[in-house]
């Protein structure tokens, strides 16, 4: 079986309210879509998204599609079953020449979304070629349904305490027992005041996360920590910028009680290998849509456990259940209940897997049992000049 084409759907969705975090505001959600057709007339469909989308909108769409259009030869003609060697040539091109296609070394993070959108399309491809779910091929299920949380308390423009009150009954009436607050757009003793709004609207059995997006200095994300740890916290995820992430979040996480979470803005193997070598995460969160995808996960899979670390998923739970199911240390999915901060996750799909009661079934139809609906794919399709 060998793939003949490589098709692209970019994608980019209006919020009807922009949501800030504390290093963005987003006011659109934007998607790469792969689909890979074989000779046998098999189709396998991929997505990523990458955080630079955010930001870029249809410039990072157009840079995305750009780079697909010239990695398609290292892609066509490829057998779908020999997933890692068409993983090692596209991610070769982080640093070299690949059978005449120069290095694209100052575009790492759109090729390695590029490069995430063919993988995960890939892993479809064998699933239905076998007749068997994307988890069987990653070693097969270890458990028939994976726990998720939803991810909400953006800040929000007007926003009082009576809305993050009914935003919280609207999750606990789902059926979620797990919440992921936003924290780090405000001063330390605001967000945790607005933190303290939510404990007391949802009691004690429910679990909080808050996530800083990265946004907070050493002094800061410490101070902050103090304040909201009172709140009984699940996770602290994400606290301080990249650039001294390793030295600050060793000496955070020595001096406090709250289990640290990182790793969703890596983009290969290695750097999350350095979060597990170097004991700097409780949890280790992976986004395989913009990490290079499963083939990155499965890599990072095994490293969790040799250091029995938990894994977590950011983003498109419709994916990543495959890969939780199948990891000996996968622990939870991220996702969204709210259609106004994600409508591309509750329009995309045909049938979108369902989340009952803080918990999503592991899928058994072949490959990753989506389907992509043309009327989505239409109405959020982005042309470009």
């Amino acid at each position: 079986m060998k793939i003949t084409t490589l098709e692209t759907y970019l994608l980019s969705a209006p919020l009807p309210q922009p949501v800030r975090t504390s290093t963005s505001t987003i006011s659109r959600v934007s998607e790469v879509i792969v689909k890979l057709t074989t000779d046998a007339g098999l189709v396998g469909i991929g997505e990523a998204h990458g955080p630079f989308l955010f930001q870029q909108g249809p410039d990072g769409l157009r840079s995305v599609s750009e780079i697909l259009r010239s990695i398609t030869p290292l892609v066509v003609g490829a057998d779908p079953f020999e997933t890692e060697r068409i993983w090692q040539d596209l991610f070769a091109l982080t640093y070299t020449s690949v059978r005449g296609i120069p290095p694209l070394a100052r575009q790492q993070r759109p090729l390695v979304t590029a490069i995430s959108a063919i993988d995960i399309a890939v892993w479809d491809l064998k699933g239905k070629a076998v007749g068997r779910p994307v988890h069987a091929l990653l070693g097969g299920t270890l458990r028939p349904r994976v726990p998720a949380y939803v991810t909400g308390f953006y800040y929000r423009d007007g926003e009082r305490a009576d809305d993050l009150v009914r935003e919280a009954a609207m999750y606990v009436e789902l059926g979620y027992r797990t919440l992921k607050v936003k924290v780090g757009g405000l001063t330390p003793e605001a967000d945790a005041e607005r933190v303290g709004v939510i404990r007391k609207a949802v009691g004690h059995d429910v679990a909080l996360m808050l996530d800083a997006n990265q946004g907070w200095s050493l002094p800061t994300a410490l101070r902050a920590a103090k304040l909201c740890a009172p709140h009984g916290i699940f996770w602290l995820e994400d606290p301080m910028p990249w650039f001294d992430e390793r030295h600050t979040l060793a000496r955070l996480r020595a001096e406090t009680g709250i289990p640290i979470a990182a790793g969703e803005t890596e983009v290969s193997p290695f750097g999350l290998r350095t979060l597990l070598a170097e004991g700097l995460v409780d949890y280790l969160i992976i986004d395989s849509t913009w990490a290079g995808g499963l083939t990155t996960w499965r890599k990072a899979a095994v490293m969790a456990e040799m250091y029995q670390i938990p894994m977590a998923a950011h983003h498109d739970p419709q994916i990543h259940v495959h890969a939780l199911a199948a990891s000996p240390t996968g622990f939870i999915l991220e996702s969204f209940a709210d259609p106004t901060r994600d409508p591309l996750w509750f329009e995309l799909f045909r049938e979108r897997p369902a989340i009952v009661d803080g918990f999503m079934a592991v899928p058994e139809t072949p490959g990753l049992g989506l389907e992509l609906r043309q009327e989505t794919l239409e109405k959020y399709g982005v042309k470009l000049g």
